[in-house]
């Protein structure tokens, strides 16, 4: 599970990475992020050296909520251990999304994507 100080729970933020965030892709998943600016958004108490993170696995990527559960909870685990490590730079709020595609792959296959989703966004 995600250290409490890093997720991203409040669809008000989420809205914040949508609307001026941009996308990374993978093969399995996709990342919008969004480098925090907190001069944008004063009210919202954001700090440059805040990390939040929220994974989203929809029905279109599977019809049982087990199944989606499992792809979170592996996406949640890879992205709990890059954040020990401190692989993942601060100043950003990311939401990670599951393709269709991720059904069936392992959790190895799934960290390298999203350490290659990382490496991509050039942060």
């Amino acid at each position: 599970m995600l250290p409490k100080d890093n997720r991203l729970k409040k669809s008000s933020d989420i809205d914040i990475v949508f609307a001026h965030g941009r996308s990374v892709y993978g093969n399995f998943l996709a990342c919008r992020l969004w480098r925090i600016v907190p001069s944008n958004f004063p009210k919202r108490g954001y700090d440059k050296d805040m990390l939040k993170v929220a994974v989203v696995v929809g029905k279109k990527v599977h019809k049982s909520a087990v199944q989606r559960n499992v792809i979170k909870r592996k996406m949640r685990e890879v992205l709990r251990l890059l954040l020990k490590e401190g692989s993942v730079p601060a100043g950003y709020l990311f939401v990670f999304f599951a393709k269709p595609t991720i059904l069936g792959r392992s959790y190895q296959e799934i960290a390298t994507d999203i350490t290659q989703v990382i490496a991509r966004a050039k942060l």
